[in-house]
């Protein structure tokens, strides 16, 4: 997939995970979804769920090292400055994170160009915080647990 195919995917994806609303019981869902999945993964994963700057939840599974927190910092960071996930701005810089400081203006030690860091939008109010994980090598994999996790809350909304 060229680059002009993802970052359509991305912002699309985006658009599928507007949630209705986040509060404490979503929360809990969304946190024992990606906890779960960590625990059944044998893949060292670290997950962070923010609100703002507050950290609403953060799980390391299988002995992460502790450089993926500073990992999920870094991606939380890029999605709160620009509004998409991190993937969508690995792919606007064609992985180049120079482009950090050079088009930008950000430090490559508070930011970063690697997928692995979603939006938390709702409806109606738009960004309110971010999920991040840090532990799988391929650049889709974490972006995509974050995705189905979402999505799966979305669909316990829409049930409710």
């Amino acid at each position: 997939m060229d680059a002009k195919e993802a970052l359509a995917l991305i912002l699309q994806q985006e658009q599928e995970i507007i949630l209705d609303h986040f509060d404490q019981d979503d929360l809990k869902l969304l946190a024992f979804d990606l906890m779960k999945h960590a625990d059944e993964s044998t893949i060292p994963l670290t997950i962070r769920i923010t609100k703002g700057q507050q950290i609403l939840f953060a799980y390391v599974a299988n002995q992460n090292s502790l450089d993926k927190d500073n990992w999920v910092r870094r991606k939380i960071n890029t999605v709160m400055n620009f509004g998409h996930s991190s993937l969508w701005l690995y792919y606007k810089t064609n992985g180049d994170s120079q482009q950090l400081m050079q088009k930008y203006g950000l430090s490559m030690e508070d930011y970063t160009v690697s997928g692995g860091a979603v939006p938390l939008f709702v409806k109606g109010v738009g960004l309110i915080g971010a999920v991040a994980v840090s532990g799988y090598s391929g650049i889709w994999d974490d972006h995509q647990l974050i995705i189905d996790a979402l999505k799966n809350l979305k669909e316990k909304q829409h049930a409710e």
